[in-house]
This record gives C-alpha cells, structure tokens and sequence, in this order.
C-alpha cells in the first residue's frame, strides 16, 4: 500500500470515528484522542521520529477494537483494517 493510500485509510477512520454515535462521554472522549492521534500521524507522516507514537497508536487502535467488537461492530473493522495495514508497512 502507498503512502497515499495509507492516508486515505487513516482519513476515512479519522471521519468515521468522530462521527460515531450512541456511546457514552468517556468513549466519546477516547474516540476524539483516537481521532486526534490519527490527525497528528496524517499530518506529520514524513516525519521519521513519529514511528515510536505510530505503534503506539497501534496499540490504542488494538484496545478500541476490543471496546467497540459488540457495541459498534462495523467501526471495530474498519480499526481492524488500519492496524492490519500499519502492520504490513512496519509502522
């Protein structure tokens, strides 16, 4: 997958996540820092000295599809399909 198509990925995930609805504010919160992590990789992906914060990233899109498996079924894929991404590309 290119770079290009990396952040389209990231982008789709970004919108979908902040339009999420039917959770509570604690989940609202933590899908607002998910999406602002994801806006900060997206706009510093050419920065090398992101890779640390990218797996952990990684990390935080794992514990998301663990929240969302049976509340938000579809959102949790779609985590699912970024992380396998991000995986493939070592980041």
């Amino acid at each position: 997958m290119s770079q290009p198509d990396l952040h389209e990925l990231l982008a789709g995930l970004h919108d979908e996540l902040l339009a999420t609805r039917s959770v509570d504010r604690r989940t609202r919160d933590e899908l607002r820092h998910l999406a602002d992590d994801i806006r900060s990789v997206l706009d510093e992906a050419s920065d090398p000295e992101t890779a640390a914060r990218d797996r952990g990233l990684r990390e935080r899109l794992r514990s998301a599809v663990t929240a969302f498996e049976a509340s938000h079924p579809r959102l949790a894929r779609r985590i699912e399909g970024v992380i396998d991404t991000l995986a493939m590309l070592n980041l």
